[in-house]
C-alpha cells in the first residue's frame, strides 16, 4: 500500500529590487524576454534580504504541515493537502490536510543585511516610528491608501504604516507572537496595557523598540491571515462531497495561488563628480536612478554650472551617498 504526500502552494511572493534588476534607466519590466532572464539567473534576494517566521508562525506552520521556502526571488508557503470533490459541480478541490483555524496569522520579519541597502533603495521622508506592512488584511486605523498585498505587483512604498498604526502592530507581534515563546528583553512591553498603547512613556518604550530594530534592518512584515476579508483569503470555504455522510464544508486553495509581487523602487540621486586636482564641483540638474547593471550617458548640458570640460562620466556606485540639505547626492571622485 503506497500513500502520496502532496504540496500546493498556499501564496507564492516575489520581491523585486530596481537596483539589481534595472539596465540603466531602462526599467526591468520594459527589457526583452532575453534581458530578463539574463538578470533573473543573477538575482537572489538572500543577497541582500532576509525572510523569517516569527516564533508562533514557526510553530504554526509545523503543527498545520505548511512548508516555508526560500526562493531566489522571494519565497513561497506550502501546504499538504488532500484532493476532494465539490459538492457544488464534482470538480476536485485540494483541501490542507490539517484545517486552521479562519483566524490563524502568519507573520514573517523582513530585514536587509547590505549595509548600503538604504543608499539604493527609495524611502519615505518621515518614515521614523514606521515600518512597512505587506498583508492581505489592512489593520484598523489606516486608510485605503495602505495597499492591500495579496495580487498583482506593487511599489513597497505604499505600504507604510502610520506610527500609531506601527505602534499597535508591533505590541501585537511582540505580545501574542514572540513573548509567550521567548519574552527575553520584552519584558516591559508585556506590561503594557493594550488601552494604554498611546500613553506617552509606552509611545517612546515602543518607538525606541521600532527605531533600535530598524537600525538591526527591520524593514517591516509580511503578515497573511486565512481569512483575508474582501475576497483576499489564503484559503476559500468549500462543500465537499463526503463518501460516508453529509457533504462538509472545508478550507480549500484557490484556483489560482496568489502571487503577489513586491517591488523595491531604486533611489534618485544627484549625480556630484568632484574633482579633486583641479578643486572644482560638478553636479547633475536632475536625479538620475542608482543600478548595479547598465550606463547611464550623461551630457555637459546635463550638468549645472559650472559646466565640466570633456571627460568620461563614470556612473555611482551605492556605497558614497549623502544628504545635504534634504537633497540625496552620489559623490564621485574624479
Amino acid at each position: 500500500m503506497s500513500f502520496k504526500i502532496t504540496y500546493k502552494p498556499l501564496i507564492d511572493i516575489k520581491i523585486n529590487h530596481d537596483y539589481f534588476l534595472d539596465d540603466g534607466d531602462t526599467k526591468f519590466d520594459d527589457l526583452s524576454e532575453d534581458q530578463k532572464n539574463v538578470r533573473l539567473a543573477n538575482y537572489n534576494i538572500s543577497k541582500y534580504l532576509t525572510v523569517t517566521p516569527v516564533l508562533k508562525t514557526s510553530l504554526d506552520l509545523r503543527n498545520h504541515k505548511i512548508v516555508f521556502k526560500q526562493t531566489d526571488r522571494g519565497f513561497t508557503l506550502l501546504a499538504n493537502v488532500d484532493e476532494h470533490t465539490k459538492a457544488i459541480d464534482s470538480s476536485q478541490v485540494l483541501c490542507p490536510k490539517i484545517q486552521p483555524s479562519k483566524d490563524l496569522m502568519l507573520t514573517f520579519e523582513l530585514r536587509f543585511k547590505d549595509t548600503y541597502f538604504r543608499n539604493y533603495t527609495s524611502s519615505i521622508k518621515d518614515e521614523e516610528n514606521r515600518f512597512f506592512y505587506f498583508s492581505n488584511i489592512r489593520p484598523e486605523g489606516e486608510n485605503n491608501s495602505l495597499s492591500i498585498f495579496f495580487k498583482n505587483t506593487k511599489v513597497h512604498t505604499q505600504f507604510l504604516l502610520q506610527p500609531e498604526t506601527s505602534r499597535a502592530i508591533i505590541y501585537d507581534i511582540l505580545v501574542n507572537e514572540i513573548a509567550p515563546i521567548n519574552s527575553l528583553g520584552l519584558e516591559n512591553i508585556t506590561l503594557i496595557d493594550p488601552k494604554d498603547i498611546e500613553e506617552p512613556e509606552n509611545v517612546d518604550l515602543l518607538n525606541t523598540y521600532i527605531e533600535t530594530q530598524k537600525l538591526d534592518g527591520l524593514i517591516g512584515y509580511f503578515r497573511f491571515g486565512i481569512d483575508g476579508r474582501n475576497n483576499n483569503d489564503l484559503l476559500e470555504d468549500t462543500t465537499v462531497e463526503v463518501p460516508s455522510g453529509l457533504d462538509e464544508v472545508l478550507l480549500g486553495l484557490p484556483d489560482e495561488t496568489p502571487d503577489p509581487v513586491l517591488r523595491f523602487e531604486n533611489t534618485k540621486t544627484f549625480w556630484r563628480y568632484i574633482d579633486i586636482s583641479e578643486d572644482e564641483v560638478f553636479t547633475t540638474k536632475d536625479e538620475q536612478p542608482l543600478t548595479q547593471n547598465g550606463f547611464i550617458a550623461l551630457k555637459k548640458n546635463d550638468f549645472e554650472n559650472p559646466k565640466p570640460k570633456n571627460m568620461f562620466f563614470s556612473n555611482p556606485d551605492k556605497r558614497h551617498v549623502t544628504i545635504d540639505e534634504d537633497n540625496i547626492y552620489s559623490e564621485i571622485f574624479i
